[in-house]
């Protein structure tokens, strides 16, 4: 845990906060081997949905968002992250790849989404297993997607192999994600490839 995250308050009680430090890290995570495949597992299934607008929650560095920007031109994006670190480090990226007239990032969280905009996407990609208020999340993040619009968690499972064991605590299972679906009476279209997962809520 960093300690100059900068108080902003998004976060709730136990969550991991990052400050300058873990939005450093946070970047050469993306050299894993594990991470690498995560991510184009993540690319593959977005590629798939029609949208003209979308919401990156837990945003981090901007990876995710500004790589889908750079493949697809026709839709606008927002990417959130309760860290400023992390938010400055993604906006000096986007602005560097000359993507910022489309790709905006802003302090937020799963819980606190900044402006009143809905949107035809909102995913979370390695973010979701952070979040302590989960049910209280999905239930307003459902209220800011246009109609027939997806809520997508992307989270990496236990695939039993050896790396697994000293990251469990950052690992969902399709049982989390379908008793989060029951409870909310939300229909879950939940997809599992090679140790990753993808559960699509919509609207």
């Amino acid at each position: 845990m960093d300690s100059d995250y900068n108080g902003s308050g998004l976060y709730a009680e136990g969550e991991e906060k990052f400050g300058t430090i873990g939005s450093r890290f946070y970047g050469i995570t993306r050299a894993i081997p594990t991470l690498r495949r995560f991510y184009s597992f993540v690319l593959r299934d977005v590629a798939a949905y029609d949208y003209g607008s979308v919401l990156d929650i837990g945003s981090g560095t901007g990876f995710m968002l500004l790589s889908i920007a750079a493949s697809r031109a026709n839709f606008r994006g927002l990417g959130i992250d309760p860290s400023p670190q992390m938010v400055a480090r993604a906006t000096s990226r986007s602005r560097k790849l000359g993507l910022d007239d489309r790709i905006a990032f802003r302090i937020g969280s799963s819980r606190s989404i900044p402006g009143n905009s809905n949107f035809d996407l909102i995913y979370s990609s390695l973010s979701f297993h952070h979040w302590k208020d989960r049910e209280e999340s999905v239930r307003g993040i459902m209220e800011r997607l246009n109609t027939g619009a997806h809520f997508v968690i992307y989270e990496i499972t236990d695939d039993g192999s050896f790396n697994r064991k000293f990251v469990r605590s950052h690992l969902m299972s399709r049982q989390k994600l379908e008793d989060i679906a029951s409870r909310l009476n939300l229909q879950a279209d939940i997809k599992e490839e090679k140790g990753y997962i993808r559960a699509a809520f919509k609207n």
